[in-house]
């Protein structure tokens, strides 16, 4: 408890009177006609809101990159479902098909910058791994058909 504290004191009543009601002139503009101020709680509530707003909004990319995206899928299930149904035992698309799966690997990987968020070690790690597969499978399907070529 607060020192030499007397619940019958009137001075003290009144302070704590005083201390319970606020200050009467505080915040004066805010009640001005055609102030747009509306208080420390509202921009507070404001500024969550554009946060969480911020916060969910999606990655949204360029179209051209969806489209590139979208394409690069399509291209590989068709090869992947090719190279076991109709070109199984097909030497020359087998390495055509290591080819674009090794460009693919690559265009993934150019592809990378133009997400919004902050890459974490796994995403970092994932296309180092992107990179090396682009070269090597590119690599391996070139070379592969320039020998099944030279044959």
């Amino acid at each position: 408890m607060a020192k030499n504290y007397n619940p019958n004191n009137l001075d003290q009543q009144q302070a704590n009177i005083r201390k319970a009601k606020g200050n009467p002139n505080k915040n004066v503009h805010q009640k001005k006609n055609g102030s747009n101020y509306k208080g420390y709680a509202a921009a507070q509530k404001e500024a969550e809101t554009a946060k969480m707003a911020a916060k969910h909004e999606k990655n949204k990319l360029p179209t051209w990159v969806t489209v590139t995206m979208t394409v690069i899928f399509v291209i590989l299930v068709g090869i992947l479902v090719l190279m076991n149904t109709a070109m199984k035992d097909n030497l020359i698309f087998g390495q055509i098909s290591t080819i674009l799966i090794g460009v693919s690997c690559g265009m993934l990987f150019s592809l990378r910058r133009y997400t919004k968020r902050t890459d974490s070690k796994f995403q970092d790690a994932l296309y180092v791994v992107l990179a090396v597969m682009s070269v090597v499978l590119t690599f391996m399907g070139a070379y592969g058909l320039y020998q099944l070529l030279l044959k």
